[in-house]
């Protein structure tokens, strides 16, 4: 006896149906046997019905002793010496193994024969009629009625229509061995067809792929939430929805060797990280340096590291230049009332009150201004570093 069996219809069942015909039909199949694909010898008795369930038999039986069914694979010829001109037709297999003696196993439910030119539908789903060889396979009777193909074995299989979500071991993967192009091509033969490929859960897509005609320009576009988050064309790329999820913290940092005095004192700027100081006793002159920053950005702390052993202030200010000439100090720290201590010291303003916040390039050019009320001459007064952090909601 078989363990299991399940049949359905790899091809078709190649006859004129509707029209008189007495011709001997093809029949291709595919057999299960325990599940796996029947391999080995098989006996199989073919007829024809007038109903799903009993009924009477039209034409003769037609018997085949021996047929040798390779990776569940089969075809034959059956001539049933009867006209398929019936309203209602089902066809009906009975097999066994070859070697066996008992009674043949009927596999329910028949088949029905319906009357069009060209095929028998397979009871569960019709795969391509020129589907050959023993990789492909279905997932047994419950998965294939889900319309379930398997091709290849192990964690190299391909599963198309499944109901569960891939493994870490699994993948679907395009492989050349060619110098030539190769991958996967989604086409639309419409010249304002849009081919593209989709994402979606639960029935509804949530992002999508897709190349179209756009302002007479050939256009890449990846949208997400029904919004263009990106587009690509031969001009460039453009994103503007692009935007991070949450503000980002960055900083620029300007070392004390750029610094230069405002007003031509003379100074000293070190290019070994020595800082910067007017070099002449007394004066009250400013050192200032350029510095470049995003548009849009928002200043959130200024850090002046500093040496401050001398008798007077020291005050660091980030400072705006208006188109108009107007100056806004942005953010500043200093060194009043902080008793001086030798060697380097940071001081750190961490909440900006004064003027402007959000950098504006278009209006504004900015700049880090050093100042003392009394510079001593000498080293024991300087700027070793500033540092401006501040945020951005995207990519400048």
């Amino acid at each position: 006896m078989l363990k299991s069996k399940v049949l359905f219809c790899l091809g078709f069942l190649v006859a004129m149906v509707g029209a008189a015909s007495a011709q001997p039909i093809s029949y291709q199949g595919h057999l299960l046997d325990g599940g796996l694909p029947a391999q080995g010898l098989y006996d199989l008795e073919c007829r024809v019905f007038d109903a799903a369930i009993d009924g009477i038999q039209l034409g003769q039986t037609v018997g085949i002793d021996d047929l040798l069914i390779n990776g569940g694979l089969f075809s034959v010829e059956l001539d049933f010496e009867y006209e398929f001109d019936a309203v209602s037709m089902f066809f009906e297999i009975s097999l066994r193994p070859g070697a066996s003696v008992d009674l043949y196993d009927v596999l329910m439910p028949r088949q029905q024969i319906l009357p069009t030119p060209t095929a028998i539908n397979a009871t569960y789903s019709v795969l391509a009629q020129n589907l050959t060889g023993t990789n492909w396979s279905d997932g047994g009777v419950s998965a294939f009625e889900g319309g379930l193909l398997l091709f290849g074995e192990g964690d190299d299989r391909a599963i198309i229509n499944r109901a569960d979500a891939l493994t870490a071991d699994e993948y679907f993967g395009v492989h050349v061995t060619s110098t030539l192009t190769g991958g996967i091509l989604v086409s639309n033969e419409d010249i304002l067809g849009v081919p593209s490929i989709s994402y979606a859960v639960d029935g509804e897509v949530g992002a999508s792929h897709s190349y179209t005609l756009n302002k007479k320009n050939r256009v890449w576009a990846l949208e997400v939430g029904g919004s263009v988050a990106m587009e690509a064309d031969s001009a460039g790329i453009s994103s503007p929805q692009f935007r991070f999820p949450s503000p980002r913290t960055q900083a620029v940092t300007i070392s004390g060797d750029v610094f230069h005095s405002a007003l031509g004192t003379p100074f000293i700027a070190s290019f070994f990280g020595g800082g910067a100081y007017l070099s002449t006793a007394g004066g009250n002159a400013p050192l200032v340096a350029p510095v470049s920053l995003p548009n849009g950005a928002t200043v959130t702390k200024l850090i002046g590291r500093l040496e401050d052993n001398a008798a007077g202030d020291l005050s660091i200010s980030l400072t705006g230049v208006q188109s108009n000439g107007t100056l806004v100090t942005i953010a500043a720290v200093d060194t009043i009332g902080i008793a001086p201590v030798v060697g380097i010291q940071s001081l750190v303003t961490t909440e900006i009150t004064k003027g402007s916040t959000v950098v504006d390039t278009f209006s504004t050019g900015y700049y880090i201004r050093v100042f003392s009320s009394f510079w001593p001459g000498d080293s024991t007064m300087r700027v070793w570093s500033v540092t401006i952090e501040y945020t951005v909601d995207g990519p400048s």
